[in-house]
């Protein structure tokens, strides 16, 4: 089965604007990754970090980064491509042979519903599991970093009301010999811990270290008594809370972004059941939805400015980058009035995209009465 061949219009027109959307869109993830990369140097620069939790970082990442960088890599895309083809002349051409503006602002119409399709699956599936991914991994990390920071023969006091030490450290076998652990969590009676040899494994889920400890024997003091306790043992395991660290350091959190659409409406269906507000699962439901419509909204915003005259396409790229900025401004404005209760979430996830949408629809209508300006 052959496909049908696309016109030739539609076809020069399309390789205008793929060609800087994907070098838009690279550039754009590159930098948001570097900018969360900035975020999270404590933790990325630990000592316990490999290239494999890196790699795996970066894919994590990727729908994430996708989701912010397509729509406005969309936006830079149309304003370089058919800019132009303004500035050559090309679309005076392409004009006077008897094409129409909608005929030329099709393509980028057709794109934009493409990326905006692709941008709400990937905000619907990838990113909330990538972002979860995130979440498990960074703590694991983050954990495998507190292992790493403990050298032998030095005190190691950087967890809260933990104070550890190891005479001997084997990263390799994740093996302390010689272990002390004061535990001063309750300071009612904190916990002098001693063991020939500590096992260490960083890996599994949840916010604490499990550490298996061979001969040993624990002291207990009460500070309101003279009461003291001494127990032996041959194996016990102590857990060792890093949610401190975890919260300190962890800066990859988005615990709305995390949840698909079908899990915030659980959970808003469960905030009601328990008497609470339903708003803020509810309007980062209809956020979400909505995102799906940001490309759409961007071409019919950018395609008016890229086709307008020299002077006005000059100004149209600073006015791109205050649009960009102003759209998620005023998104954000709309989301905190959700959240709180004061406008319904359907209206707050659509008015972004409507608002631009229509001032876009107004600059094309405005252009096409007017005509190019050479």
């Amino acid at each position: 089965m052959r496909w049908p061949e696309l016109p030739l219009l539609v076809r020069y027109v399309l390789t205008e604007l793929l060609v800087p959307l994907l070098l838009w869109v690279v550039f754009l993830f590159l930098l948001l990754f570097v900018m969360q990369f900035l975020r999270g140097t404590e933790v990325l620069l630990g000592s316990a970090v490999t290239p494999w939790d890196f790699l795996r970082l970066v894919v994590h990442l990727s729908p994430h980064l996708l989701v912010m960088s397509l729509p406005v890599g969309f936006l830079l895309a149309i304003l370089l491509g058919l800019g132009r083809l303004g500035e050559d002349r090309e679309l005076l051409a392409l004009l006077s042979l008897g094409a129409t503006p909608w005929q030329l602002a099709r393509v980028p119409l057709v794109v934009g519903g493409a990326l905006g399709v692709l941008v709400l699956l990937l905000a619907s599936t990838a990113e909330p599991w990538g972002l979860k991914q995130v979440k498990v991994q960074v703590s694991e990390v983050i954990k495998k970093n507190v292992l790493g920071d403990v050298r032998p023969g030095v005190f190691y006091e950087d967890l809260t009301d933990l104070t550890l030490y190891a005479q001997e450290v084997d990263r390799e076998r994740g093996v302390w010999t010689h272990v002390l652990v004061h535990d001063d969590r309750d300071p009612r009676a904190p916990l002098l811990v001693l063991a020939h040899e500590g096992t260490v494994n960083p890996s599994g889920r949840g916010a604490s270290l499990a550490v298996g400890l061979k001969s040993g024997e624990v002291h207990r003091a009460e500070h309101t008594g003279t009461d003291y306790a001494v127990l032996t043992f041959r194996d016990g395991s102590l857990s060792i809370g890093v949610e401190d660290s975890i919260l300190r350091k962890n800066h990859f959190r988005s615990p709305k972004e995390e949840l698909t659409p079908r899990e915030l409406l659980a959970a808003a269906s469960e905030a009601r059941a328990a008497g609470k507000s339903p708003a803020p699962f509810l309007t980062a439901f209809h956020v979400r939805l909505a995102q799906g419509l940001t490309p759409l909204a961007f071409a019919l915003f950018g395609v008016p400015l890229a086709m307008s005259s020299r002077v006005a396409r000059t100004r149209g790229y600073l006015l791109a980058l205050g649009a960009y900025v102003a759209y998620y401004v005023v998104e954000r404005s709309f989301e905190n009035l959700g959240t709180a209760g004061r406008l319904a979430p359907w209206l707050v996830g659509l008015a972004p995209n409507l608002v631009f949408g229509a001032f876009g629809t107004w600059l094309f209508v405005r252009l096409t009465r007017r005509g190019l300006v050479a």
